[in-house]
């Protein structure tokens, strides 16, 4: 079974870095608790971009962690924040 890898970019607004990255951390530390968790970082950029970069043991735990309390309130939370749509890429490791 090969691992998942999630890649997620978005640009927030200027002077919402603070709150996204806030929001982003949070939720990191709270995914890096989930069993299928294999690694999940968060990456700040120059001009309010953000990156996260999650591996996943598999498609099956990638899919339960979407549907985990602490995502779905970062989804409810970020949308004021984003300047644009954020990008979200599923990659499985070859």
């Amino acid at each position: 079974m090969a691992e998942t890898i999630v890649i997620a970019r978005a640009r927030v607004q200027p002077g919402r870095e603070d709150d996204m990255q806030q929001a982003l951390e949070t939720n990191a530390a709270a995914s890096r608790a989930e069993e299928g968790c294999v690694s999940y970082a968060v990456l700040r950029g120059e001009a309010g971009l953000f990156m996260t970069i999650e591996r996943w043991r598999s498609v099956a735990d990638a899919d339960l962690h979407m549907k985990t309390p602490h995502v779905q309130t970062l989804f409810a939370t970020i949308p004021s924040m984003l300047a644009e749509a954020p990008v979200i890429e599923r990659l499985l490791e070859v």
